[in-house]
């Protein structure tokens, strides 16, 4: 009963309404305490369980690709395989990032006709932003000839700047603005399925401002190693749903990334 009541108080569960969003839920959810109504599963909470789901399968198709391809070195494919590669890995890296937006969303526009379609359009301009700065990125690359003779040295370089910038304002205002964009203060203005375009994008360009540092890391570093794309997910995790306010601590993080990077220059 205590987790019952714990759930709805966090939105994850509510009693289930005449129109209920997911009819089959209820069954799911019976319980033996007659003073209490039948619940469901609330929409913000199923939207989000979905969006993770989503999340979880793309982790299963990079690591399938990290274990079967070996290194991915920037250049070498074409740039159709890449933003497949890129896509895939936006998906499983940041979609976690985005589950208080997706469930601030659904929140406040469960009630409102197209609600399903608007959800996905904010998903899918989200990582549509996300795939345009992989794109630029592999055309940076791409001009400048990489992969080069001492990749191992740049990759561990822009870890190094990835630490250094992270203290800086910039770095901190966009972290601070994601956070601001996640809580969605009041109802959607205007159309639904503008609005959601409208947030993703915003969100989008947000999170390129926190992240993207640490992304081009990632190019640098290859799309194929595991272990450093599972660091910078944390990384991204903690920065942004995690914030560390304090500069002591803001520092020392910093300090880590850049240790990592000072790392994997000299073949960790």
């Amino acid at each position: 009963m205590f987790a019952d009541k714990l759930l709805i108080t966090i939105g994850l569960l509510r009693p289930v309404r005449r129109r209920a969003f997911c009819p089959a839920c209820k069954g799911w959810l019976g319980s033996d305490d007659r003073t209490m109504s039948p619940r469901e599963i609330a929409p913000p909470a199923l939207a989000a369980g979905v969006v993770l789901i989503f999340a979880a399968i793309a982790w299963i198709l990079v690591i399938y690709h990290s274990m079967s391809m070996g290194d991915m070195e920037m250049g070498v494919g074409s740039p159709g395989s890449f933003a497949v590669g890129w896509l895939i890995m936006m998906a499983a890296m940041m979609l976690p990032t985005a589950l208080p937006l997706v469930f601030e969303f659904v929140h406040h526009s469960e009630r409102r006709a197209g609600w399903q379609v608007a959800t996905g359009l904010l998903i899918a301009t989200y990582l549509v932003v996300w795939l345009a700065f992989g794109l630029a990125a592999y055309i940076l690359c791409s001009a400048l000839g990489m992969p080069w003779a001492n990749q191992r040295l740049i990759g561990g370089a822009s870890l190094v700047l990835a630490g250094t910038y992270a203290l800086t304002p910039f770095k901190r205002s966009s972290d601070a603005r994601c956070r601001e964009l996640c809580a969605l203060h009041g109802p959607l203005p205007f159309n639904l399925q503008r609005s959601a375009i409208l947030t993703g994008a915003r969100y989008g360009v947000s999170c390129v401002g926190s992240s993207a540092a640490l992304m081009v890391a990632m190019v640098l570093i290859g799309m194929s190693k595991l272990g450093w794309m599972v660091l910078v997910s944390v990384l991204v995790l903690l920065y942004k749903l995690a914030p560390v306010d304090g500069i002591w601590q803001r520092t020392a993080l910093s300090a880590a990334v850049a240790a990592s990077g000072v790392l994997y220059a000299l073949g960790g």
